[in-house]
């Protein structure tokens, strides 16, 4: 016998955007909050709340591909001279 799953209560937001660069596309992102009984001044703030951690996340990862700390590390040199 399967075990239902919870119900959860929240809001589900559904954010769309008109275009993205070369033609690509957009597909809506679903955010949720589990907060319930939302007024029309949370959904704007969450929304926006949601962009801005989007955008420090990108910068972070942008930031860390320049310095180069994403690149693989070779611990020993005989690592280096593998072929797959």
């Amino acid at each position: 016998m399967k075990d239902e799953l919870p119900l959860l209560h929240g809001t589900l937001l559904r954010l769309e955007i008109d275009r993205l660069p070369r033609n690509r596309d957009p597909k809506p992102l679903w955010p949720w909050c589990s907060a319930t009984r939302a007024t029309s001044a949370d959904v704007d703030r969450w929304w926006q709340a949601f962009l801005r951690r989007f955008d420090r996340e990108h910068t972070f990862r942008l930031m860390k591909q320049t310095l180069g700390w994403t690149r693989p590390r070779v611990r020993h040199a005989a690592n280096a001279d593998l072929r797959i």
